[in-house]
């Protein structure tokens, strides 16, 4: 006797009953379609953020909102510009507007980065007397690119001229810009509530200007202050402040503590989760901006950003320090500017390129030991300020027992374990390398403790620095002169002080 197998359960048996079946899940099919067109287009009219483009139409379906808010939750960053190279670069801008004195000129620029894979970001802080070539106007203070963006019209308008700018001159593509004015600014932190920032140190600063072209006192007490828009102003503007706050560099790392702290209240305001807020937040200021970053990509910019460990960002403030990239010179039309110290731009461009290099190699707090090659007195010393400005944690300075080297070089003491940092001082400095250390300089290793014991020191790398470091021998001896001449100047004063005392004993 033959057995059948049936496989199909017994409530599919019967013809009609299959087919009534199909006909209830295709009208359930078909209502579900209908519905989600309908919220597409409900979506659209209450939102009014849709973005008109070129694009094809599922393109543009794809910008919605809802459908940016899909692809926040998981987590497509593909769409973004830089997205695809796994690292987002923005530049961030504040001018005066209205009413206030170069209402075009930008008093913050401020060169951001993102790196998707590590969750990583970085903030630099660009001087706005450096001295830059931009398009159509030649070599000028970099403040000034985005006003003449807009006096001549060029598409995008200032902020796309000033991102263009920096571009060319760091050698990295700025994805993202966004240009806000200080009422901007002070709206953006009165619609969030205001935002509390630790003040380092105490100061005051007796040269703050009113809006009525006037001075006014202004001081902050070291500590946490809670601060409306208006008082984060003067907290990001302040240039002449005492303490050691009255340099455009101090206020520059003030600046990148507003941003941080504005971090942690969007954060606290958990808008992650809530894009609408930002979205209301850019309409109460879309008067005071100017951005090319299109509402649909709000949400997939929240998505990158919800990730980053910002506890860990790095701020970097490009400056004239003894480790700096950059010096003070006085233009021939007399104007104080700030240019590179090797006399081009490529040194500028391999710090931005390289900033999460820097970054991992600041976290790793690498050891290195800096001898002199050469009979420049403080080269060692110039060469270990540049090394810790990179992150690198200098355990020793010394003087090679040959001081001949024509070229700086790089020994190697990790046998390759340090490929990345090897190869990025390499770049940085031009450097020969090496994994055979010379006998001469096996002392440079040890050095004796307080008790008298010959102990080891810990050390990735020696760099031995060479005659090829002109840029740095000449800044050596630039210093050096500055000093004799405030020496003179001052040993001068002293003189005639004595003088007059002398003249004034004499008359009584």
């Amino acid at each position: 006797m033959e057995n059948n197998i049936n496989l199909v359960p017994p409530q599919f048996n019967d013809d009609g009953e299959l087919e009534k079946k199909h006909s209830l899940i295709y009208k359930f099919l078909r209502l579900t379609a209908f519905g989600l067109v309908g919220l597409f287009i409900l979506t659209w009219i209450l939102s009014s953020q849709a973005v008109f483009s070129k694009g094809s139409v599922g393109r543009l379906i794809g910008r919605l909102p809802v459908i940016s808010q899909f692809r926040m939750l998981l987590g497509d960053e593909s769409q973004l510009s830089g997205g695809e190279d796994d690292r987002i670069n923005f530049l961030l801008m504040g001018i005066g507007g209205a009413g206030h004195d170069g209402s075009l000129l930008t008093d913050t620029m401020i060169l951001g980065s993102l790196k998707i894979s590590t969750k990583e970001a970085s903030l630099i802080s660009i001087p706005r007397d450096l001295l830059v070539k931009i398009s159509g106007n030649g070599y000028q203070k970099i403040n000034n690119a985005s006003a003449y963006g807009e006096t001549t019209n060029y598409p995008g308008g200032g902020s796309a001229l000033a991102a263009k700018t920096v571009e060319e001159v760091f050698g990295v593509p700025i994805h993202y810009y966004l240009r806000i004015d200080f009422n901007g600014f002070k709206r953006v932190i009165d619609e969030i509530g205001g935002i509390n920032v630790e003040i380092e140190k105490s100061f005051v600063d007796n040269q703050y200007p009113t809006d009525d072209y006037e001075i006014q006192t202004i001081s902050f007490e070291k500590g946490i202050e809670h601060m409306d828009g208006a008082r984060a102003l003067q907290y990001a503007r302040s240039r002449h402040g005492n303490n050691g706050e009255g340099s455009d560099f101090a206020r520059s790392r003030r600046q990148q503590k507003i941003i941080m702290a504005v971090k942690n209240k969007l954060k606290s305001w958990k808008i992650f989760l809530n894009p609408n807020k930002l979205y209301k937040i850019f309409d109460a200021v879309k008067d005071n901006i100017q951005t090319n970053v299109a509402t649909w990509e709000i949400p997939e910019i929240i998505n990158v950003a919800k990730d980053i460990d910002f506890e860990t960002v790095k701020n970097y403030v490009i400056d004239d320090s003894a480790g700096g990239l950059l010096k003070p010179t006085i233009t021939e039309g007399g104007a104080f500017v700030l240019v590179p110290k090797t006399g081009d731009y490529s040194e500028l461009k391999s710090f931005v390129r390289n900033i999460f290099t820097i970054k991992e190699i600041a976290a790793k707090n690498i050891p290195v030991i800096v001898a002199n090659g050469t009979t420049v007195d403080g080269l060692g010393t110039y060469m270990s300020s540049s090394l810790e400005s990179l992150g690198f944690r200098v355990s020793r300075i010394t003087n090679s027992p040959n001081q001949n080297f024509e070229k700086t070089v790089i020994y190697d003491l990790t046998n390759g374990a340090e490929k990345e940092a090897l190869t990025f001082l390499k770049e940085r400095f031009d450097a020969h390398t090496s994994k055979e250390l010379p006998e001469f300089l096996q002392s440079a290793l040890y050095r004796n403790n307080d008790q008298g014991v010959e102990v080891k020191i810990e050390a990735s790398f020696i760099v031995v620095t060479g005659y090829d470091r002109v840029d740095d021998i000449k800044a050596i001896n630039e210093w050096r002169e500055k000093q004799t001449a405030n020496t003179a100047t001052t040993t001068d004063k002293q003189i005639n002080e004595a003088e007059e005392i002398d003249k004034t004993q004499a008359a009584n």
